[in-house]
């Protein structure tokens, strides 16, 4: 039987008073506190959403049954120039975490730093490009500079609202569908230890692919770092398959729809685009 944790677009503690989450490989489950922990989480994006209504949405998504909110980390507001920074108003990263904690709800920051979240340049900085030579999602030591100043600055402002230090954040992605763009594990290693300088090992950090063959083969980066994988409501009926081809790069662990497509992107000057309810609504 295949457990599944989705992701549409105060708490527990241990009898020892530690709080703990972590991925349970040898029996593919998440573990808060010492029970199974299951998330059914609901994509929030702060940066989209006036901060006045914050609440009101986290708590409208509880009240719907959702138990999580993810939301990614947007560069590109962020750091508008280079070295110049942004978190304020909506982009008040900080007093999201807080609101979301404070609604007794679970956290999963998607960081990136490529989100692509339907964004301009998929959250990453325009500036970037003014860089001779530079070479994005990849290797290359003038992009990934880039980078570890833009993590450097952000990582210590989120640290403190970790699960295991106190607050809601539960998981970090790093990267996102990588798989789609390159196939470099080196790459998405090197980004992985920018993270883990700072935060360590007390979050689960993941990464998230597209249900084809080669995204999953190029985009899932054992062993420190849970694989994840993304598909419509139309292709639930295929979901053995799906979760066969993620479990051929990730054998053990709990099996996690990261990105499940409630909805589709209206394109300018076209249609508006409505989706039946489908699969979601059974």
């Amino acid at each position: 039987m295949h457990v599944l944790f989705l992701c549409l677009l105060g708490l527990a503690s241990t009898a020892a008073g530690a709080r703990e989450f972590y991925v349970d490989w040898e029996n593919d489950r998440f573990v808060k506190d010492g029970k199974t922990f299951q998330y059914v989480s609901g994509g929030m994006h702060y940066f989209r959403i006036p901060h006045q209504y914050w609440k009101q949405r986290i708590l409208a998504a509880k009240s719907a049954g959702l138990n999580a909110v993810q939301s990614y980390a947007i560069w590109n507001a962020h750091e508008p120039s280079p070295g110049v920074y942004d978190f304020e108003g909506n982009l008040d990263i900080v007093r999201f975490i807080k609101t979301v904690h404070e609604s007794d709800m679970a956290l999963i920051l998607r960081v990136g730093p490529y989100i692509c979240a339907e964004w301009n340049y998929g959250g990453l900085p325009p500036w970037l490009l003014a860089i001779p030579g530079i070479q994005i999602r990849t290797s290359d030591k003038k992009y990934l500079s880039a980078v570890r100043n833009w993590l450097y600055v952000l990582l210590p402002k989120i640290k403190p609202f970790l699960y295991a230090n106190g607050g809601p954040i539960i998981m970090i992605q790093v990267e996102n569908e990588y798989g789609s763009f390159g196939c470099d594990h080196n790459y998405v290693n090197t980004l992985y230890k920018m993270f883990h300088k700072i935060l360590g090992n007390k979050v689960v950090y993941f990464t998230t692919d597209g249900d084809r063959e080669f995204e999953l083969r190029c985009g899932v980066t054992p062993p420190h770092m849970l694989g994840t994988v993304d598909f419509r409501p139309s292709e639930i009926e295929n979901l053995d398959q799906i979760l066969g081809r993620l479990r051929k790069y990730q054998p053990k662990g709990p099996m996690v729809n990261s990105e499940l497509y409630a909805g589709k992107s209206d394109w300018m000057g076209q249609s508006y685009i409505v989706t039946e309810a489908g699969p979601l609504g059974a």
